[in-house]
């Protein structure tokens, strides 16, 4: 079917948010239990598998290694769930439902049970036949679009993949550095190389984004360690400034190695919490690589992003950088967790 009307589509939605609704998952049905929507479903999938590991339960729950670390942990935590290794291979864990995670779904599964069997004996059989048959069709549907999203992706990316001679097949082409700073302008913005002025206004930056925990793998937020960060040998730092004068962002841009390998850059980048969304550090982040190919610069690099800062990696791939490794859980997060690394790269050919 290649079209549908715009009142069959809304209709469906708003079924499916009454569906959500009347299961009563809006008032977190289940919260004197204790339990979240999360862990009611990773509790249900451990009881219908045996000892599965960790990356099989993130398939079946279709979520991201970092997400189904932080749901695990989290149970873990709350005594739900307990991990086990093998003695041949320690890296590889596997899941079990403890005795206290077993009463927590022996408490939800009955009340849910209850609550789907007697809303059916409201309806006839045949409505209950096509209760079955809709919900499976509907199922099917979302997974049919999300396989084919995903090959999408795929596809796209496919284009961006580090080939062995280290450059890539097809890189998107950006704005030039007079464009970019064009665009600046028109925003109420400007971009310039650092000066000691710019310090104190860079340095707060710095401390707001070292507290988020979002973005640098850092703890630290010392002066000390903002030089240390932004103010290598090698390093050259740009600000970006309001009309007004005030210090709303920068980066620096370094080389990220030494001898034969100096040709790869490496670049960190800093927004004031109020100056986010509106497209001012992609700009930045597009300025940058054009300073890095000015520099004779033949790629970029950024060795730590992190998995769980879901905008940086998907604007990082928006402008032409693909992950070409894994760092797996090498960041710890505030809550005993940790998230993996991603090591992104694009080359700088054809700017």
């Amino acid at each position: 079917m290649k079209s549908l009307s715009n009142i069959a589509i809304n209709e469906l939605r708003r079924n499916a948010r009454n569906v959500v609704r009347e299961l009563g998952l809006l008032n977190d049905a289940y919260f004197e239990i204790g339990v979240t929507l999360a862990e009611r479903h990773l509790l249900i999938e451990l009881n219908n598998c045996q000892s599965p590991t960790m990356g099989e339960i993130a398939d079946r729950l279709l979520l991201d290694k970092s997400t189904i670390s932080r749901l695990i942990s989290n149970a873990v935590k709350k005594g739900y769930v307990e991990c086990i290794t093998e003695d041949k291979d320690k890296r590889k864990r596997f899941l079990n439902l403890t005795e206290k995670g077993k009463l927590t779904l022996n408490a939800f599964e009955p009340i849910a049970f209850k609550q789907t069997k007697d809303a059916l004996l409201t309806l006839n059989s045949e409505e209950i036949e096509t209760i079955h048959k809709g919900v499976a069709l509907y199922a099917k549907g979302l997974k049919s679009l999300r396989i084919q999203n995903k090959a999408e992706t795929n596809n796209a990316t496919s284009h961006l993949i580090i080939a062995g001679d280290g450059e890539s097949t097809k890189i998107k082409k950006i704005e030039s550095l007079g464009e970019i700073n064009n665009c600046l302008i028109q925003m109420g913005y400007t971009l310039d190389p650092y000066e000691k002025k710019d310090e104190e206004g860079l340095y707060s930056i710095f401390r707001e984004v070292v507290d988020s925990g979002s973005q640098f793998p850092y703890e630290c937020k010392s002066i000390e360690e903002f030089h240390r960060q932004f103010f290598s040998s090698n390093s050259r730092v740009y600000v970006c400034h309001a009309l007004s004068g005030e210090v709303v962002g920068g980066f620096y841009l370094k080389v990220n190695y030494s001898g034969r390998s100096n040709h790869i850059g490496n670049a960190a980048y800093m927004m004031r919490n109020t100056c986010r969304g509106k497209g001012v550090g992609t700009l930045l982040i597009k300025a940058s690589l054009h300073f890095a190919n000015e520099l004779g610069l033949r790629a970029m690099q950024f060795n730590m992003v992190l998995s769980q800062n879901h905008l940086a990696v998907k604007l990082y791939e928006k402008l032409g950088f693909c992950i070409i490794g894994t760092i797996p859980q090498s960041v710890r997060n505030s809550d005993g967790s940790f998230q993996d690394g991603y090591v992104m790269h694009r080359t700088l050919d054809n700017l």
